[in-house]
């Protein structure tokens, strides 16, 4: 995953990164560790597509990027 840009808190406890993944992560900069990952909420998040006619792979790949959901088969 590529980080699209980083940012300390004013204090230099914390970090905030963002990247291709469409997230937003602060982290405590002293542990290392993930305090919190923010996501806005995508258009289609939980839609079951499993099933679905009449879908092209680009079409289906598309939806899943914006949040749908499908199970293997």
């Amino acid at each position: 995953m590529r980080i699209w840009s980083v940012c300390f808190s004013p204090k230099e406890q914390y970090l905030a990164s963002s990247g291709e993944d469409e997230t937003i992560k602060l982290w405590n900069i002293h542990t290392g560790e993930c305090i919190r990952t923010l996501r806005p909420p995508r258009p289609y998040e939980g839609m079951n597509i499993t099933g679905a006619i009449g879908l092209t792979d680009a079409q289906r790949e598309t939806l899943k990027a914006l949040g749908a959901v499908e199970d293997e088969q």
